[in-house]
């Protein structure tokens, strides 16, 4: 029997090391590289009794993003494999520096796919890379894999792949944003020991390659309702101090508007729908639920708005819409011009409660 003639260049796929995230830091002039490693036996679906989970991280560093990754191969043992890679996570010193070198890096490389989730981060990237999800599961099975799943139960800050990060990035006058991740440590509990998670912190916005600042859920209660990808959003009503029934809405429909003239000002308009999933106390009428639903949800947005103006962040993207509908009028405004207190002219907030409980089982349509 004959050998195959290219069988040296075959390899079990258990002897080839699989990344599955890389984090990214910059200091003191050079960029550190965090690898990400989990172990198949805990990854695949075996009869029996699974292995624990295992989970290695490498750093390495170099003086260009490519440079650390040929640091990571000396200790590498095995061939690397890049195209499995679900998640990349920056940290704040990036950001800062500007992401263009890693981006370029990303992306020449034919290994390096566009589809990865994109984060953004304030922790120690080996302490982020090392958390583990439930139950014995991998570091897989975690929001910086997978965070549609949870974004579809509640949506807060929407996540989003290195490719829309790319387009969104490089788009003229487009501020985009990265969901903000960190370590809980008093959240969850494993046999009466605390049990560090990954959570969602907040956002750091980006404005053509120059960071923004980042920015917590509290302050950015208000984006949920602007953006396209929003599943689902509770919101207590009127206010989280004084609630009187909390509303849940699960259909959305936004659209930022632009008023003719010299001086542009912007409106927005939001139909949406939804449900009063739990009622405290004091109304109990529809149609003054709606209205009252209406006017916290146009709360956040204007609370937003102020945000803006103090911080000179255009969380509503009034220069992209400028840009895109009126390019000759794109340079004569500056951001500042557009953040500023008038430009918001009119947050108009129309809500359809269908039902006011699971008991009723029936729809409830509000009269003219």
């Amino acid at each position: 029997m004959f050998a195959s003639g290219c069988t040296t260049d075959m390899k079990e796929i258990q002897t080839l090391n699989y990344a599955t995230a890389i984090g990214v830091d910059y200091k003191d002039g050079k960029y550190y590289i965090y690898t990400q490693l989990v172990g198949l036996a805990s990854v695949a679906k075996t009869e029996g009794q699974s292995a624990p989970p295992q989970t290695f991280v490498s750093r390495a560093e170099g003086k260009t993003f490519i440079d650390a990754f040929f640091e990571v191969y000396q200790t590498g043992q095995e061939r690397f494999i890049w195209a499995h890679i679900t998640s990349i996570v920056l940290s704040e010193a990036v950001l800062e520096q500007g992401i263009e070198n890693v981006f370029d890096g990303l992306t020449r490389y034919y290994e390096f796919r566009l589809t990865p989730w994109v984060f953004a981060t304030k922790e120690p990237l080996d302490e982020v890379l090392t958390t583990l999800g439930f139950f014995d599961q991998s570091a897989l099975e975690t929001l910086l894999h997978n965070p549609q799943r949870i974004h579809k139960q509640s949506s807060i800050i929407r996540p989003i792949r290195l490719h829309q990060l790319a387009r969104e990035l490089f788009e003229p006058a487009q501020t985009t944003y990265l969901p903000y991740i960190s370590i809980m440590e008093d959240k969850w509990q494993k046999n009466q020991e605390s049990e560090p998670k990954l959570a969602l912190e907040g956002a750091f916005f980006i404005e053509a390659n120059s960071y923004n600042g980042a920015y917590t859920l509290e302050q950015l209660k208000g984006l949920r309702w602007l953006t396209p990808e929003t599943k689902r959003a509770s919101v207590l009503v009127p206010n989280e101090e004084d609630a009187d029934f909390l509303a849940v809405i699960d259909r959305f429909g936004a659209d930022i508007s632009m008023t003719e003239g010299d001086t542009p000002t912007f409106s927005v308009v939001f139909n949406t729908e939804g449900l009063v999933s739990n009622q405290l106390d004091g109304l109990d009428q529809l149609k003054q639920m709606e209205e009252e639903t209406s006017k916290s949800i146009q709360k956040e947005i204007e609370e937003l708005f102020q945000l803006s103006i103090e911080t000179k962040t255009d969380f509503f993207n009034f220069q992209h819409l400028l840009y895109r509908e009126h390019p000759h009028k794109w340079k004569q405004f500056t951001k500042n011009d557009l953040l500023q207190e008038g430009k918001l002219e009119n947050v108009t907030v129309n809500v359809k409660l269908r039902h006011t409980g699971a008991f009723k089982n029936k729809m409830v349509q509000v009269e003219d």
